[in-house]
Protein backbone atom coordinates (compact mmCIF):
# COMPACT_ATOMS: atom_id res chain seq x y z
CA UNK A 1 0.00 0.00 0.00
CA UNK A 2 1.39 3.38 -1.01
CA UNK A 3 2.31 5.74 1.80
CA UNK A 4 3.90 9.18 1.89
CA UNK A 5 7.64 8.93 2.43
CA UNK A 6 10.19 11.63 3.38
CA UNK A 7 11.29 13.76 0.42
CA UNK A 8 14.70 13.15 -1.11
CA UNK A 9 16.36 16.53 -1.71
CA UNK A 10 19.39 16.98 -3.95
CA UNK A 11 21.73 19.93 -3.47
CA UNK A 12 23.18 21.30 -6.73
CA UNK A 13 25.29 24.31 -7.61
CA UNK A 14 28.70 25.71 -8.51
CA UNK A 15 31.82 24.75 -6.56
CA UNK A 16 32.36 26.74 -3.35
CA UNK A 17 28.88 28.24 -3.34
CA UNK A 18 28.10 26.94 0.14
CA UNK A 19 26.26 23.65 -0.46
CA UNK A 20 28.08 21.57 2.13
CA UNK A 21 28.27 24.47 4.59
CA UNK A 22 24.48 24.82 4.40
CA UNK A 23 24.02 21.12 5.11
CA UNK A 24 26.54 21.32 7.95
CA UNK A 25 24.36 24.00 9.53
CA UNK A 26 21.23 21.92 9.15
CA UNK A 27 22.94 18.82 10.49
CA UNK A 28 25.16 20.60 13.01
CA UNK A 29 28.23 18.86 11.61
CA UNK A 30 31.59 19.98 10.26
CA UNK A 31 31.98 18.12 6.98
CA UNK A 32 33.06 21.19 4.98
CA UNK A 33 35.96 21.91 7.32
CA UNK A 34 37.33 18.38 6.81
CA UNK A 35 37.19 18.31 3.03
CA UNK A 36 40.48 18.17 1.16
CA UNK A 37 41.08 21.39 -0.74
CA UNK A 38 37.86 22.81 0.67
CA UNK A 39 35.73 21.20 -2.06
CA UNK A 40 33.27 18.31 -2.08
CA UNK A 41 34.53 15.41 -4.21
CA UNK A 42 31.98 12.74 -3.33
CA UNK A 43 28.25 12.38 -3.49
CA UNK A 44 26.94 11.80 0.03
CA UNK A 45 23.54 11.44 1.63
CA UNK A 46 22.02 11.68 5.10
CA UNK A 47 18.69 12.10 6.83
CA UNK A 48 17.71 14.67 9.43
CA UNK A 49 14.65 15.58 11.45
CA UNK A 50 13.53 19.21 11.48
CA UNK A 51 12.34 21.07 14.56
CA UNK A 52 8.80 20.37 13.34
CA UNK A 53 9.54 16.63 13.42
CA UNK A 54 9.70 16.17 9.63
CA UNK A 55 12.21 13.72 8.17
CA UNK A 56 14.22 15.01 5.20
CA UNK A 57 16.76 13.08 3.13
CA UNK A 58 19.54 15.14 1.56
CA UNK A 59 21.97 14.29 -1.22
CA UNK A 60 25.02 16.54 -1.34
CA UNK A 61 26.79 16.65 -4.72
CA UNK A 62 30.18 18.05 -5.75
CA UNK A 63 30.18 21.38 -7.57
CA UNK A 64 33.47 20.95 -9.43
CA UNK A 65 33.08 20.64 -13.20
CA UNK A 66 34.51 17.10 -13.22
CA UNK A 67 31.61 15.65 -11.25
CA UNK A 68 28.80 16.27 -13.73
CA UNK A 69 27.70 12.60 -13.67
CA UNK A 70 27.33 12.66 -9.89
CA UNK A 71 25.09 15.72 -10.09
CA UNK A 72 22.94 14.19 -12.82
CA UNK A 73 22.62 10.96 -10.83
CA UNK A 74 21.56 12.89 -7.73
CA UNK A 75 18.92 14.69 -9.74
CA UNK A 76 17.45 11.43 -11.05
CA UNK A 77 17.05 9.98 -7.54
CA UNK A 78 15.63 13.11 -5.89
CA UNK A 79 12.10 14.40 -5.41
CA UNK A 80 13.09 18.04 -4.84
CA UNK A 81 16.17 20.01 -5.89
CA UNK A 82 17.84 22.98 -4.27
CA UNK A 83 19.71 25.15 -6.77
CA UNK A 84 22.41 26.82 -4.70
CA UNK A 85 23.82 30.16 -5.87
CA UNK A 86 26.26 32.24 -3.83
CA UNK A 87 24.97 35.77 -3.27
CA UNK A 88 28.39 37.28 -3.90
CA UNK A 89 29.44 35.28 -7.00
CA UNK A 90 26.10 34.90 -8.74
CA UNK A 91 25.45 32.50 -11.62
CA UNK A 92 28.57 30.54 -12.64
CA UNK A 93 29.26 27.73 -15.17
CA UNK A 94 28.18 24.85 -12.92
CA UNK A 95 25.13 26.85 -11.84
CA UNK A 96 23.96 26.70 -15.44
CA UNK A 97 24.76 23.00 -15.73
CA UNK A 98 22.99 22.26 -12.42
CA UNK A 99 19.92 24.18 -13.58
CA UNK A 100 19.88 22.14 -16.79
CA UNK A 101 20.07 18.88 -14.79
CA UNK A 102 17.15 19.97 -12.60
CA UNK A 103 15.00 20.95 -15.56
CA UNK A 104 15.85 17.66 -17.32
CA UNK A 105 14.84 15.70 -14.21
CA UNK A 106 11.45 17.52 -14.18
CA UNK A 107 11.28 17.71 -10.38
CA UNK A 108 10.09 20.57 -8.16
CA UNK A 109 12.92 22.88 -7.11
CA UNK A 110 13.72 26.11 -5.36
CA UNK A 111 16.57 28.58 -5.55
CA UNK A 112 18.72 29.06 -2.44
CA UNK A 113 20.88 32.17 -2.43
CA UNK A 114 23.67 31.59 0.09
CA UNK A 115 26.31 33.75 1.79
CA UNK A 116 23.79 36.54 2.40
CA UNK A 117 25.85 37.68 5.39
CA UNK A 118 28.65 38.91 3.11
CA UNK A 119 28.61 42.66 2.38
CA UNK A 120 29.06 42.03 -1.36
CA UNK A 121 26.09 39.64 -1.56
CA UNK A 122 23.42 40.89 -3.98
CA UNK A 123 20.38 38.56 -4.08
CA UNK A 124 18.50 40.71 -6.61
CA UNK A 125 21.42 40.52 -9.04
CA UNK A 126 21.39 36.72 -8.69
CA UNK A 127 17.65 36.58 -9.36
CA UNK A 128 18.11 38.73 -12.46
CA UNK A 129 20.88 36.48 -13.74
CA UNK A 130 18.66 33.42 -13.22
CA UNK A 131 16.00 34.85 -15.50
CA UNK A 132 18.53 34.50 -18.33
CA UNK A 133 18.46 30.73 -17.65
CA UNK A 134 14.68 30.68 -17.82
CA UNK A 135 14.35 30.53 -14.01
CA UNK A 136 12.00 33.27 -12.81
CA UNK A 137 11.61 33.42 -9.04
CA UNK A 138 8.40 34.38 -7.25
CA UNK A 139 9.74 37.85 -6.35
CA UNK A 140 9.98 38.56 -10.07
CA UNK A 141 6.52 37.22 -10.83
CA UNK A 142 7.60 33.66 -11.67
CA UNK A 143 6.72 30.23 -10.24
CA UNK A 144 10.06 29.33 -8.61
CA UNK A 145 10.39 29.82 -4.82
CA UNK A 146 13.61 31.43 -3.61
CA UNK A 147 15.21 31.58 -0.17
CA UNK A 148 18.01 33.93 0.87
CA UNK A 149 20.10 32.32 3.61
CA UNK A 150 23.33 32.44 5.56
CA UNK A 151 24.78 29.17 6.84
CA UNK A 152 26.97 31.19 9.21
CA UNK A 153 24.26 33.19 10.97
CA UNK A 154 21.30 30.89 10.26
CA UNK A 155 19.35 33.71 8.63
CA UNK A 156 16.65 32.44 6.30
CA UNK A 157 17.06 28.75 7.26
CA UNK A 158 13.60 28.40 8.90
CA UNK A 159 11.98 29.89 5.79
CA UNK A 160 13.98 27.50 3.61
CA UNK A 161 12.76 24.48 5.57
CA UNK A 162 9.18 25.77 5.40
CA UNK A 163 9.45 26.07 1.62
CA UNK A 164 10.87 22.54 1.31
CA UNK A 165 7.98 21.26 3.44
CA UNK A 166 5.46 23.12 1.27
CA UNK A 167 6.91 21.69 -1.96
CA UNK A 168 6.82 18.23 -0.42
CA UNK A 169 3.16 18.64 0.52
CA UNK A 170 2.26 19.90 -2.95
CA UNK A 171 4.11 16.97 -4.57
CA UNK A 172 4.02 14.21 -1.93
CA UNK A 173 6.51 11.41 -2.70
CA UNK A 174 5.09 7.95 -2.13
CA UNK A 175 6.31 4.38 -1.75
CA UNK A 176 5.11 1.00 -0.50
CA UNK A 177 7.26 -0.09 2.45
CA UNK A 178 5.84 -3.63 2.10
CA UNK A 179 6.41 -3.76 -1.67
CA UNK A 180 9.33 -5.03 -3.70
CA UNK A 181 12.62 -3.47 -2.69
CA UNK A 182 14.15 -0.87 -4.99
CA UNK A 183 17.34 0.74 -3.68
CA UNK A 184 19.38 2.99 -5.99
CA UNK A 185 23.18 2.85 -5.73
CA UNK A 186 24.45 6.43 -5.52
CA UNK A 187 28.05 5.48 -4.66
CA UNK A 188 30.13 2.31 -4.29
CA UNK A 189 33.65 1.29 -3.42
CA UNK A 190 35.95 -1.53 -2.34
CA UNK A 191 37.06 -1.28 1.27
CA UNK A 192 40.26 -3.11 2.19
CA UNK A 193 38.68 -4.43 5.41
CA UNK A 194 34.93 -4.52 4.76
CA UNK A 195 34.98 -5.61 1.12
CA UNK A 196 32.55 -4.28 -1.54
CA UNK A 197 30.29 -1.51 -0.22
CA UNK A 198 27.36 0.34 -1.76
CA UNK A 199 25.70 3.54 -0.57
CA UNK A 200 22.04 3.37 -1.55
CA UNK A 201 18.81 5.24 -1.07
CA UNK A 202 15.71 3.09 -0.66
CA UNK A 203 13.01 4.19 -3.09
CA UNK A 204 10.50 1.40 -2.41
CA UNK A 205 10.10 -1.53 -0.05
CA UNK A 206 12.18 -2.05 3.07
CA UNK A 207 15.84 -3.06 3.13
CA UNK A 208 16.62 -5.41 6.03
CA UNK A 209 19.67 -7.25 7.30
CA UNK A 210 19.96 -10.87 6.23
CA UNK A 211 18.03 -10.43 2.98
CA UNK A 212 19.52 -11.60 -0.33
CA UNK A 213 20.06 -8.86 -2.90
CA UNK A 214 19.76 -8.98 -6.67
CA UNK A 215 20.13 -6.98 -9.82
CA UNK A 216 19.56 -9.41 -12.64
CA UNK A 217 21.46 -11.98 -10.57
CA UNK A 218 22.42 -12.48 -6.94
CA UNK A 219 24.84 -9.75 -5.79
CA UNK A 220 25.11 -10.56 -2.08
CA UNK A 221 23.37 -10.81 1.24
CA UNK A 222 22.98 -7.89 3.64
CA UNK A 223 25.44 -8.43 6.47
CA UNK A 224 24.97 -4.96 7.95
CA UNK A 225 23.34 -1.60 7.21
CA UNK A 226 25.06 1.61 8.30
CA UNK A 227 23.60 5.09 8.37
CA UNK A 228 25.58 8.25 7.62
CA UNK A 229 26.87 8.31 11.20
CA UNK A 230 28.21 4.72 10.80
CA UNK A 231 25.52 3.39 13.16
CA UNK A 232 24.05 -0.06 12.56
CA UNK A 233 20.43 -0.19 11.46
CA UNK A 234 18.22 -3.30 11.45
CA UNK A 235 16.29 -2.01 8.45
CA UNK A 236 15.86 0.97 6.13
CA UNK A 237 12.46 2.33 5.08
CA UNK A 238 11.79 4.27 1.86
CA UNK A 239 13.89 7.45 1.48
CA UNK A 240 16.51 6.15 3.94
CA UNK A 241 20.15 6.39 2.84
CA UNK A 242 22.32 3.49 4.04
CA UNK A 243 25.56 1.72 3.26
CA UNK A 244 25.27 -2.00 2.54
CA UNK A 245 27.88 -4.51 3.71
CA UNK A 246 27.82 -8.06 2.37
CA UNK A 247 28.00 -7.60 -1.40
CA UNK A 248 30.05 -9.93 -3.58
CA UNK A 249 31.32 -7.18 -5.90
CA UNK A 250 31.28 -3.39 -6.27
CA UNK A 251 28.03 -2.52 -8.09
CA UNK A 252 27.99 0.20 -10.76
CA UNK A 253 26.59 3.53 -9.61
CA UNK A 254 23.00 4.02 -10.73
CA UNK A 255 22.24 0.31 -10.35
CA UNK A 256 18.89 -0.62 -8.80
CA UNK A 257 19.20 -3.35 -6.15
CA UNK A 258 16.17 -5.44 -5.18
CA UNK A 259 15.23 -8.42 -3.02
CA UNK A 260 14.10 -10.26 -6.16
CA UNK A 261 15.93 -10.76 -9.47
CA UNK A 262 15.24 -7.86 -11.83
CA UNK A 263 14.44 -8.30 -15.50
CA UNK A 264 16.95 -5.66 -16.58
CA UNK A 265 20.13 -6.95 -18.10
CA UNK A 266 23.41 -6.68 -16.24
CA UNK A 267 25.94 -4.10 -17.40
CA UNK A 268 28.03 -5.48 -20.24
CA UNK A 269 31.58 -6.19 -19.16
CA UNK A 270 34.04 -4.06 -21.10
CA UNK A 271 37.39 -5.70 -21.80
CA UNK A 272 40.45 -3.81 -20.60
CA UNK A 273 41.98 -1.62 -23.34
CA UNK A 274 45.33 -2.62 -24.69
CA UNK A 275 48.27 -0.25 -24.90
CA UNK A 276 48.31 1.86 -28.06
CA UNK A 277 51.48 3.26 -29.66
CA UNK A 278 52.03 6.87 -28.66
CA UNK A 279 49.48 6.78 -25.86
CA UNK A 280 50.01 7.53 -22.18
CA UNK A 281 49.14 4.35 -20.30
CA UNK A 282 47.73 4.55 -16.79
CA UNK A 283 46.33 2.28 -14.13
CA UNK A 284 43.75 4.08 -12.05
CA UNK A 285 42.77 3.38 -8.45
CA UNK A 286 40.24 5.57 -6.62
CA UNK A 287 38.27 5.62 -3.42
CA UNK A 288 34.78 5.28 -4.92
CA UNK A 289 33.19 4.45 -8.27
CA UNK A 290 31.94 8.03 -8.61
CA UNK A 291 35.53 9.27 -8.48
CA UNK A 292 36.57 6.79 -11.18
CA UNK A 293 33.66 8.01 -13.27
CA UNK A 294 34.64 11.67 -12.87
CA UNK A 295 38.34 11.07 -13.54
CA UNK A 296 37.66 8.92 -16.60
CA UNK A 297 35.45 11.66 -18.04
CA UNK A 298 38.38 14.09 -17.82
CA UNK A 299 40.86 11.89 -19.68
CA UNK A 300 42.34 12.94 -22.99
CA UNK A 301 41.92 10.48 -25.92
CA UNK A 302 45.70 10.01 -25.86
CA UNK A 303 45.40 8.30 -22.46
CA UNK A 304 44.78 4.56 -22.30
CA UNK A 305 43.37 3.18 -19.04
CA UNK A 306 44.73 -0.35 -18.71
CA UNK A 307 42.82 -0.99 -15.50
CA UNK A 308 40.59 0.98 -13.14
CA UNK A 309 39.02 -0.03 -9.85
CA UNK A 310 38.29 1.17 -6.34
CA UNK A 311 40.53 0.28 -3.42
CA UNK A 312 44.18 0.59 -2.46
CA UNK A 313 47.00 0.16 -4.98
CA UNK A 314 48.09 -3.49 -5.12
CA UNK A 315 51.19 -5.40 -6.22
CA UNK A 316 49.18 -6.68 -9.20
CA UNK A 317 48.77 -3.07 -10.36
CA UNK A 318 52.56 -2.66 -10.40
CA UNK A 319 53.09 -5.92 -12.27
CA UNK A 320 50.44 -4.94 -14.83
CA UNK A 321 52.01 -1.51 -15.31
CA UNK A 322 55.57 -2.74 -15.84
CA UNK A 323 55.36 -4.27 -19.36
CA UNK A 324 53.24 -1.39 -20.70
CA UNK A 325 55.33 1.49 -19.31
CA UNK A 326 52.20 2.59 -17.46
CA UNK A 327 51.90 4.95 -14.54
CA UNK A 328 49.77 4.12 -11.53
CA UNK A 329 47.55 6.97 -10.35
CA UNK A 330 46.05 6.71 -6.87
CA UNK A 331 43.17 9.02 -5.95
CA UNK A 332 42.35 9.14 -2.24
CA UNK A 333 43.56 5.58 -1.67
CA UNK A 334 46.58 4.13 0.11
CA UNK A 335 49.81 2.83 -1.37
CA UNK A 336 50.97 0.10 1.05
CA UNK A 337 54.68 0.01 1.86
CA UNK A 338 55.23 -3.35 0.14
CA UNK A 339 53.58 -2.00 -3.03
CA UNK A 340 55.70 1.17 -2.98
CA UNK A 341 58.83 -0.98 -2.61
CA UNK A 342 57.83 -3.19 -5.56
CA UNK A 343 57.13 -0.08 -7.66
CA UNK A 344 60.62 1.20 -6.86
CA UNK A 345 62.21 -2.13 -7.84
CA UNK A 346 60.20 -2.34 -11.07
CA UNK A 347 60.70 1.37 -11.88
CA UNK A 348 56.94 1.93 -12.14
CA UNK A 349 55.88 5.55 -11.44
CA UNK A 350 53.15 5.74 -8.78
CA UNK A 351 51.54 9.10 -8.06
CA UNK A 352 49.03 9.90 -5.34
CA UNK A 353 46.41 12.66 -5.45
CA UNK A 354 43.76 13.92 -3.05
CA UNK A 355 42.14 16.65 -5.20
CA UNK A 356 40.75 15.86 -8.63
CA UNK A 357 41.94 19.01 -10.40
CA UNK A 358 45.51 18.30 -9.25
CA UNK A 359 45.30 14.89 -10.93
CA UNK A 360 43.83 16.51 -14.04
CA UNK A 361 46.57 19.16 -14.12
CA UNK A 362 49.26 16.49 -13.76
CA UNK A 363 47.96 14.52 -16.75
CA UNK A 364 47.64 17.70 -18.79
CA UNK A 365 51.27 18.58 -18.09
CA UNK A 366 52.37 15.11 -19.17
CA UNK A 367 50.49 15.36 -22.46
CA UNK A 368 51.14 19.05 -23.09
CA UNK A 369 54.39 19.96 -21.34
CA UNK A 370 55.06 23.64 -20.91
CA UNK A 371 57.63 24.81 -23.45
CA UNK A 372 60.32 27.20 -22.26
CA UNK A 373 62.38 29.16 -24.75
CA UNK A 374 66.06 29.53 -23.93
CA UNK A 375 68.24 32.13 -25.71
CA UNK A 376 71.61 30.57 -26.49
CA UNK A 377 73.25 33.49 -28.23
CA UNK A 378 72.77 36.70 -30.18
CA UNK A 379 74.45 38.17 -33.24
CA UNK A 380 73.92 41.43 -35.16
CA UNK A 381 73.97 41.53 -38.97
CA UNK A 382 76.56 44.12 -39.99
CA UNK A 383 76.92 43.36 -43.72
CA UNK A 384 75.59 41.24 -46.57
CA UNK A 385 77.34 39.36 -49.36
CA UNK A 386 76.22 37.53 -52.47
CA UNK A 387 78.00 34.31 -53.41
CA UNK A 388 76.33 32.66 -56.37
CA UNK A 389 72.63 32.19 -55.62
CA UNK A 390 73.18 32.53 -51.87
CA UNK A 391 72.79 35.73 -49.90
CA UNK A 392 75.22 35.70 -46.97
CA UNK A 393 74.65 37.59 -43.72
CA UNK A 394 77.87 39.02 -42.30
CA UNK A 395 77.46 38.98 -38.50
CA UNK A 396 79.19 39.55 -35.21
CA UNK A 397 78.35 37.48 -32.10
CA UNK A 398 77.42 39.82 -29.26
CA UNK A 399 76.98 37.13 -26.59
CA UNK A 400 76.53 33.41 -26.13
CA UNK A 401 77.06 31.09 -29.07
CA UNK A 402 75.36 30.04 -32.31
CA UNK A 403 75.57 26.52 -33.79
CA UNK A 404 75.30 25.33 -37.38
CA UNK A 405 71.89 23.71 -37.85
CA UNK A 406 70.52 25.48 -34.79
CA UNK A 407 67.17 27.26 -34.65
CA UNK A 408 67.27 31.05 -34.85
CA UNK A 409 64.83 33.95 -34.79
CA UNK A 410 65.34 37.00 -36.97
CA UNK A 411 64.36 40.26 -35.24
CA UNK A 412 64.15 43.80 -36.57
CA UNK A 413 63.70 46.17 -33.66
CA UNK A 414 60.67 44.87 -31.77
CA UNK A 415 59.39 42.98 -34.84
CA UNK A 416 59.94 39.24 -35.33
CA UNK A 417 60.60 38.60 -39.04
CA UNK A 418 60.52 34.82 -38.72
CA UNK A 419 62.32 31.69 -37.56
CA UNK A 420 64.82 29.62 -39.51
CA UNK A 421 67.92 27.49 -39.10
CA UNK A 422 71.59 28.29 -39.65
CA UNK A 423 72.30 26.32 -42.82
CA UNK A 424 76.01 27.22 -42.78
CA UNK A 425 78.55 29.13 -40.71
CA UNK A 426 81.86 30.42 -42.01
CA UNK A 427 84.70 32.27 -40.26
CA UNK A 428 86.75 33.88 -43.00
CA UNK A 429 87.08 31.11 -45.58
CA UNK A 430 86.76 28.30 -43.05
CA UNK A 431 83.51 26.45 -42.41
CA UNK A 432 82.58 26.35 -38.72
CA UNK A 433 80.19 24.36 -36.57
CA UNK A 434 79.99 27.00 -33.84
CA UNK A 435 80.69 30.70 -33.32
CA UNK A 436 81.12 32.42 -29.97
CA UNK A 437 80.99 35.90 -28.47
CA UNK A 438 83.25 38.38 -30.26
CA UNK A 439 83.66 36.32 -33.44
CA UNK A 440 82.67 37.58 -36.88
CA UNK A 441 81.16 35.11 -39.33
CA UNK A 442 79.03 34.66 -42.41
CA UNK A 443 75.80 32.66 -42.34
CA UNK A 444 73.10 31.39 -44.65
CA UNK A 445 69.57 30.73 -43.47
CA UNK A 446 67.25 27.89 -44.44
CA UNK A 447 64.45 28.53 -45.01
CA UNK A 448 65.50 31.90 -46.41
CA UNK A 449 64.49 35.07 -44.56
CA UNK A 450 64.78 38.56 -46.06
CA UNK A 451 67.31 39.98 -43.61
CA UNK A 452 68.68 43.52 -43.50
CA UNK A 453 71.78 45.08 -42.01
CA UNK A 454 71.00 45.93 -38.38
CA UNK A 455 68.78 42.88 -37.85
CA UNK A 456 69.52 40.50 -35.00
CA UNK A 457 69.89 36.73 -35.23
CA UNK A 458 68.83 35.10 -31.95
CA UNK A 459 69.82 31.47 -31.37
CA UNK A 460 67.04 29.72 -29.43
CA UNK A 461 66.21 26.31 -27.97
CA UNK A 462 62.95 24.97 -26.57
CA UNK A 463 62.69 22.78 -23.52
CA UNK A 464 59.58 20.98 -22.32
CA UNK A 465 58.91 20.66 -18.59
CA UNK A 466 56.59 18.15 -16.95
Amino acid sequence: MLQTRPPIIVILGHVDHGKTTLLDYLRQSHVAAREVGGITQHIRSFQLKTAAGKLLTFIDTPGHAAFVSMRERGSRVADIALLIVAGNDGVMPQTKEAAAAILAAKIPYLVVITKSDLPEADPDRVKTQLTELGIVVEDFGGPVPAAVVSAKTGAGIPQLLDTINLLSELHPPQADPDGQLAAVVIESRLDSKKGPLAEVIVKNGTLTTGVSLFTSALVGRVRALLNSDAQNLPSALPSTPVEILGLTSVPPVGTVISDHPLTVSSPVAVPLPVSKPGSLNIILRADVVGSLEAITALLDPQITVLSSATGDVSENDILLARPSDAQVLAFNVKIPGSVAKLAEIEAVPVHSFRIIYELSDYLDQLLHPAVTEVILGQAVISAEFKIGPDRIAGCRVQDGQLDRGGEVRLERGSQVIGTSKLKSLQIGKTAADRVKAGQEFGATLSPYLDFKVGDYIIAIAHHGSS
